[in-house]
């Protein structure tokens, strides 16, 4: 396979390529010995399901997967991340180093790659996430921070990751403030779902309220992330991977009665071949209808709905701006833990 350089790393040469579908046994075992160093106790990556995305193509994102390689040996990777719509401007960065290898100049190389790359693209802003502690939070590494500001890039926000375990859950607790919820509610009525694709008096509005994420979730000011165009095509086209890639979906919309207007969402993953990790994607209800407990009912209602759905389910993981307050208060309330801070980092090129 053509490498896209070689570099040296303390008189090594280290290789930067790209994966080959056809060959990742080594590449899966290397993120995973990454995921228990730097993460231990949370779901390793699901094999299939990385595979699979190394064919994916879609419409909206494109995906360019690289290995790092000494030798025989795979020692870190990176992910780009490159929006086709929207945010042309952005290249989300994912990159890992192998515990055994750190600090040889492996990470290094790789974002400098990563920059030369976004420079070719004509993509002037690198974004990426890396792992701070939090109080009360798992021991999960926190290399992450240092290496970044040392190559330039500063923080511009920061989530949560959340994580509520279902069984210690008390439901006569959740019954108890989901039905005192309602009592705000008068008026909306709840639709929930989980076919692979929402029906066609809901994709319009879960359509607009997707869009709205980009511009009402609280954000860093620096945060360079632009509106996105966002319409029912864009997400019949993200419901098709999804199921392409063996994922499902767990979802439930709120609706204003009177009007038809869906006025929120919230959405859970469920990866193939998972049975206790479950992952929260959007949660989100318009401004002009906040104060009725919405978004409340929406996550207890969602929840119980992957109970249902999966009921050997065990664990699902979130993550939200930390200066969401009214957020983290809803998870909260309805038993969900910090694990860590994750914080989005940025770099201007010049």
């Amino acid at each position: 396979m053509r490498g896209f350089g070689i570099v040296g790393v303390m008189h090594t040469p280290l290789e930067i390529l790209p994966v080959d579908p056809g060959d990742t046994d080594a590449w899966i075992a290397m993120r995973h010995a990454v995921e228990r160093h730097d993460a231990p106790g949370e779901p390793l990556t699901n094999p299939a399901l990385t595979r699979l995305g190394l064919l994916s193509r879609g419409e909206y994102h494109r995906f360019e997967r690289l290995l790092a390689r000494v030798g025989d040996e795979i020692v870190g990777d990176l992910g780009l991340e490159l929006a086709l719509q929207d945010n042309q401007h952005l290249v989300e960065v994912h990159l890992r180093v192998h515990p055994e290898h750190r600090r040889r100049g492996v990470g290094t190389a790789l974002l400098a790659h990563a920059e030369r790359r976004a420079a070719e693209l004509g993509r002037d802003t690198l974004v990426g996430y890396t792992s701070d502690h939090v109080e009360g939070g798992a021991d999960f590494d926190r290399s992450g921070p240092p290496f970044a500001l040392a190559r330039g890039y500063e923080v511009v926000d920061q989530d949560l990751h959340n994580r509520c375990d279902l069984d210690a859950v008390g439901e006569e607790v959740l019954t108890r403030r989901f039905e005192e919820a309602w009592t705000h509610a008068a008026g909306y009525e709840l639709v929930q779902s989980t076919a692979s694709a929402v029906a066609d008096d809901l994709v319009e509005g879960i359509a607009y309220l997707c869009e709205r994420m980009y511009t009402d979730m609280p954000l860093g000011e620096a945060l360079d992330l632009r509106p996105a165009d966002v319409d029912a095509a864009r997400i019949r086209e993200y419901e098709r991977s999804r199921a392409a890639s063996g994922q499902s979906q767990v979802i439930s919309a709120v609706r204003h009665v009177a009007t038809g207007v869906v006025v929120g969402y919230t959405f859970i993953r469920v990866d193939p071949g998972e049975e206790r990790h479950a992952w929260q994607d959007d949660t989100i209800v318009l401004p002009e209808h906040r104060g009725h407990r919405l978004g409340l009912i929406l996550k207890i209602a969602n929840q119980r709905q992957l109970r249902r759905f999966r009921p050997q389910m065990r664990y699902v993981h979130t993550w939200n701006a930390e200066a969401n307050g009214p957020m983290v208060d809803i998870n909260t309330a309805i038993g969900y833990w910090p694990l860590n801070r994750v914080l989005v980092v940025q770099k201007k090129l010049a």
